[in-house]
């Protein structure tokens, strides 16, 4: 009686907790809801500070929990989409007069950097100052701010300025201490994806694609540096190699930055030379809302992001599920109103099935209305997959693409089911092949024969589908697929891509295909309200986030933990990008 009464008291105790939290947040979301349409007087002569996030989603997500909780410690989520959207408002609103950027601890991917750099280059040409602050500079953050008018450095603070480096994690001596071999099927000598699993080290192809890219991206980054600063591209690879401005005097003495200073001493300069002390945030800014003409006829944009998998998605975001996207497609080409699709991709790839049923999909919808892609900071195997029928395709200079592969992984635990578990298997089958997927032993010569056909199958089916949307021979198609990884500068050469740009490139060109000369925007997954949101999967994938969060805390870095978790859903043949490709 004891034990019940002991158990009983806990799941009242549990139960009434998240009663409380659920009215928390009730309260929270409706007051968040209410107030949505509420929007601050913004002073003449006032600035826009622009603080990036250490990482960021091309979309905004609906996180009621990660509101509430960022709300009490004065931050909430934003998007790519919303960064952009606040530098054009801000160039076009008279009452802002210049951007304070804090690029603070900015870690997401190249693309996503590039499309910010270009947006504030497009604020700075209008005549409107451009002054950056921080701490610390990150490799991709200074990338961005290299182009303001002035650059000020925390007197303590440093710039990572060192070259890039992939970081790939590589699992084969834990699979061997737990028991576990992997039997692998691919097609693409550069199909590096598996080689975590199966090595100890990466293979010499597979350093060579990585060095390729990745070269290509930070020399990208360099020249536009050089530009912007009026430093020699030589200059910048010496500096850069023998990590030379790691200290906040060599950063100033190599011109990185203009001058060094703590925050109150930037406020006071920027006071002093544009006479003004109004500062607005990003969130209170984007609350100013800005009156758009009219128009019955719109471009939609369908944000992609994540690995990409089969059926509905157990996730908020992060994932690219086929039949939740499948139907927001359809959504769109059944909508009268709406005259071209501009496709966001920012995707490794996954699930060759889901690839290709999202990619008959944009077959379909192009029969309608012009479909236009863009690439964000990856998108390669199965994200090219989906892309590659489009009419145009745009990407970054450094976004990353290609990986035309495909590949298999089966799992044999013969050895942690016996002798870490002591578990036999036995079985009784109808045929020679009834266990090909049994988990406690190898794939026999003819089973593995007729999974390697299959995955060859997948392969030539991939080729097929490139060199049907990108009109170019199969034959030139394998020639440069093989799984290996482009940057999209070199994609526009072997014509993978058709121009490089962001997804203003690409809203211009769907609108010239689809003849508009006036258009509205339309986003896709459309917002769901905090309601919706707390009836759907968004809760649980909120704790899912916290949990992460407390991860990141403890020192597990939270690319490791969204690898391990992806792995749940690998299901089938797969195209995606090598595991734990951690550029930084």
């Amino acid at each position: 009686m004891k034990l019940f009464l002991k158990y009983f008291g806990v799941f009242l105790l549990g139960f009434f907790s998240s009663i409380v939290l659920l009215v928390i947040l009730i309260a929270n979301s409706v007051a968040k809801f209410g107030s949505e349409k509420e929007t601050e007087p913004l002073s003449t002569n006032t600035w826009l500070t622009l603080n990036l996030p250490s990482v960021l989603n091309d979309k905004s997500e609906s996180d009621p929990f990660g509101e509430l909780f960022a709300g009490f410690a004065g931050q909430e989520p934003v998007g790519l989409n919303q960064i952009t959207t606040a530098i054009e408002n801000a160039q076009n609103n008279e009452n802002i007069t210049g951007i304070l950027l804090d690029p603070g601890f900015f870690a997401s991917g190249f693309g996503q950097a590039e499309e910010i750099r270009n947006a504030l280059i497009t604020f700075k040409n209008s005549g409107k100052p451009l002054v950056a602050y921080s701490e610390n500079y990150t490799e991709q953050g200074y990338y961005i701010a290299s182009v303001c008018n002035r650059i000020f450095l925390n007197p303590k603070g440093l710039i990572e300025f060192n070259g890039l480096s992939s970081g790939i994690v590589m699992y084969k001596g834990m699979l061997d201490k737990l028991g576990v071999e992997f039997q692998v099927f691919k097609v693409g000598k550069f199909k590096g994806a598996v080689e975590p699993f199966i090595q100890n080290q990466l293979s010499e192809e597979n350093k060579t694609q990585i060095k390729e890219y990745i070269t290509s991206i930070h020399n990208h980054s360099l020249s536009k540096i050089a530009e912007s600063r009026g430093i020699s591209i030589d200059s910048l690879k010496s500096i850069s190699n023998n990590g030379q401005v790691f200290l906040s005097a060599h950063a100033e003495k190599f011109k990185f930055v203009d001058q060094l200073g703590y925050k109150d001493e930037v406020d006071s300069w920027i006071e002093k030379k544009y006479k003004t002390i109004n500062h607005i945030s990003l969130r209170k800014f984007l609350k100013n809302e800005v009156e758009y003409k009219y128009s019955e006829n719109k471009i939609a944009i369908l944000y992609a992001e994540g690995e990409i998998v089969s059926g509905v998605s157990s996730q908020s975001g992060g994932q690219i599920a086929s039949d939740d996207l499948v139907k927001e497609i359809r959504k769109i080409r059944n909508n009268d109103q709406i005259k071209a699709l501009v496709l966001r991709v920012n995707s490794p790839g996954g699930s060759s099935l889901a690839s290709d049923i999202i990619s008959r999909e944009i077959e379909l919808t192009k029969k309608k209305m012009p479909v236009i892609v863009s690439f964000g900071n990856v998108a390669a195997s199965g994200g090219y997959y989906i892309s590659c029928l489009a009419d145009s395709i745009f990407a970054q200079p450094n976004s990353i693409t290609g990986s035309i592969g495909v590949f298999a992984l089966f799992p044999n635990t013969q050895k942690l089911y016996k002798e870490k578990f002591g578990l036999t298997y036995e079985s009784v089958n109808t045929g020679d092949n009834s266990e090909l997927w049994r988990p406690d032993q190898g794939i026999s010569g003819v089973q593995g024969a007729k999974i390697q056909a299959m995955v060859d199958q997948i392969y030539d089916d991939f080729l097929s589908v490139v060199s049907k949307g990108r009109k170019m021979n199969k034959g030139a198609v394998h020639e440069i697929a093989q799984g290996r990884v482009y940057s999209g500068l070199r994609a526009q050469e072997l014509g993978l891509i058709d121009g490089i740009g962001g997804i203003d490139r690409a809203i211009k060109s769907a609108s010239k295909k689809a003849n508009l000369k006036e258009y509205k925007i339309t986003i896709y997954p459309e917002p769901k309200n905090p309601f919706e949101a707390l009836l759907g999967d968004e809760v649980s994938e909120a704790f899912a986030k916290q949990q992460i969060k407390f991860a990141e805390d403890l020192g597990i870095h939270s690319s490791v933990i969204q690898e391990l978790q992806a792995i749940k859903s690998m299901y089938g043949f797969q195209m995606r990008l090598p595991w734990s490709m951690d550029i930084r």
